[in-house]
């Protein structure tokens, strides 16, 4: 199988065209399906490739799983979807203004008036308490240790939420924390705003099957496995969406999703195949190009005693060619990263570069180490919809005689393995995701590195530039450190980043108002439907 895809990712190389972070912002500003005036009715069925997690404000794991919750619930803050370079500008949600004190410690919300749940209950700042307690108060009734634990990474400094007044809200950090309203625009581990009154009802275990926000479209269905149902919320405060009702169908396989949108089933699907671009435009579909703020990163099992010397991670790093890697896996339709702050995020920095592609310096490196040709072995760990890259990395890596073998798991079972169990042998394990908020460096660090054994406490120079910016009061700054903060994660080699996908959604011929934005979910109200 290896040697088959290796074979054909070969022949592909003649055709792909190489494309490097530096040309990310050239090539950003996807839309689809303009023309025309917008229609409204009509539904949308949209086809992801991985099952969403707990439909849970609080609870909500994995971007498909946003994809979905987002037309549910609102922040306080959000994103401006319709920004497709990066980065996207805040926009009010469900707070009209905001203002910081002086010393970045308290953030004060003035909340929308006149605003709704799905069942009716008021949105209020008593509503944004009792989401803050839930998730940060153990004596609150409903505080739920599984939602606290996914938003510690941000709350965790908070000292207190307090109801000022009826649509007042203000947040007290015992430290700065400047990037607090971009973090409230994202998706996950975060305080999206889900309604009490349901957790009253139906307790936190319960609030999952019976999901209610403020957002344009509301919750009908829901079956494991095959699909869930919304429906145009009639009340909703802001413009009303377009589509009366939105399918999300669970299509993990890649070619059945490519089969249900070619045969008319679907009318997007997300995780679109390299392969699959020129069939789709040559029959009519649309495959818009652009850039999330997604990458595909790979992070050490640093449990392996291997990767406790800089010296290997520095050498694996340099023996992938990752140019190489997005012209032929992705066919082209990718951008080569050199660092974990991807396109689209705030601190993005397109001159940013950890180490070169350099074989022979990947080989004497390994030699210093101690690993002389062959010596090294271990494990790379990959969900099945990463099979393929894998199996390339395995083949590309024997080029500096390390030798690799490929485990391929379920997105349940990879999650329980890479981040969990890992077994001693395992080296490598291949992640997605990244976030348009500088932050982001910070949670891939706090999340995603030091779970798979990386020591920081070994690493001062860096903990001391994460904190000195994630808790500068100086805003003016506030990039420049993170950006120093990326320099001294490259430097370390703390994990590889590979590649951004540029063709990663399709769209079926008559799908009109949909936007590529620089982040990894999108505005499905804009969207609509010709005949």
């Amino acid at each position: 199988m290896g040697v088959i895809l290796l074979l054909g990712a070969l022949l592909l190389t003649a055709c792909g065209g190489g494309t490097s972070a530096a040309g990310a912002g050239d090539r950003a500003g996807g839309s689809a399906g303009s023309g025309g005036a917008p229609r409204t009715g009509g539904g949308l069925v949209v086809g992801l490739y991985l099952e969403p997690l707990a439909l849970d404000p609080h609870r909500q794991g994995y971007w498909e799983t946003y994809r979905v919750s987002s037309n549910i619930f609102e922040g306080l803050v959000k994103e401006d979807l319709s920004d497709t370079a990066g980065p996207t500008k805040l926009l009010p949600a469900l707070a009209t203004d905001w203002s910081v004190s002086k010393d970045g410690r308290t953030w004060t919300f003035t909340l929308r008036q006149g605003v709704r749940f799905h069942d009716g209950s008021p949105f209020d700042a008593e509503a944004v308490h009792k989401n803050v307690r839930r998730v940060t108060d153990p004596g609150y009734e409903f505080y739920d240790e599984t939602s606290a634990a996914r938003l510690k990474n941000w709350l965790g400094d908070l000292e207190e939420g307090r109801v000022v007044d009826e649509h007042t809200y203000e947040f007290r950090f015992a430290r700065p924390f400047l990037g607090f309203p971009r973090i409230l625009a994202q998706s996950m581990s975060t305080l999206t705003i889900g309604n009490p009154a349901t957790w009253e009802r139906y307790g936190n275990d319960g609030f999952a099957d019976h999901p209610s926000g403020t957002g344009p479209y509301t919750f009908v269905s829901r079956t494991v496995g095959d699909r869930i149902v919304l429906r145009r919320n009639p009340d909703y405060w802001g413009d009303p969406p377009y589509l009366d009702e939105l399918v999300f169908r669970i299509i993990p396989n890649h070619q059945t999703r490519l089969a249900a949108l070619l045969n008319g089933e679907v009318d997007l699907i997300s995780y679109v195949q390299p392969d699959d671009v020129a069939t789709l435009e040559s029959r009519g579909f649309q495959v818009p190009e652009g850039h999330g703020a997604a990458l595909l990163y790979f992070t050490f099992n640093a449990r392996n005693k291997a990767f406790q010397d800089r010296r290997v991670r520095q050498a694996i790093i340099q023996g992938i060619d990752r140019e190489r890697l997005a012209r032929e896996v992705y066919n082209g339709h990718a951008v080569a990263l050199g660092s974990l702050l991807p396109p689209g995020n705030e601190a993005y920095d397109p001159q940013a570069r950890d180490f070169p592609y350099d074989p022979e310096a990947a080989k004497s490196l390994l030699r210093q180490a101690g690993y002389g040709p062959g010596a090294l072995g271990f494990t790379i760990v990959a969900d099945v919809a990463n099979q393929n890259l894998a199996e390339w990395l395995q083949s590309h890596l024997k080029g500096i005689g390390v030798n690799v073998e490929v485990v391929t798991l379920d997105r349940p079972s990879y999650v329980a393995r890479a981040f969990g169990r890992p077994e001693p042998e395992d080296g490598l394990s291949i992640d997605e995701y990244g976030g348009s908020y500088a932050e982001w460096l910070q949670q891939v660090i706090n999340t995603n590195v030091v779970p798979k054994g990386f020591d920081l406490d070994a690493h001062p120079d860096l903990r001391e530039a994460v904190e000195k910016a994630r808790y500068t009061a100086d805003a003016d700054r506030r990039i420049e450190l993170w950006r120093k903060a990326d320099e001294q994660a490259r430097r370390e080699a703390i994990a590889i980043p590979a590649v951004s996908l540029t063709r990663y959604y399709a769209l079926g011929p008559n799908v009109r108002g949909f936007v590529f934005p620089a982040t990894n979910w999108y505005d499905l109200t804009k969207v609509w439907l010709a005949d």
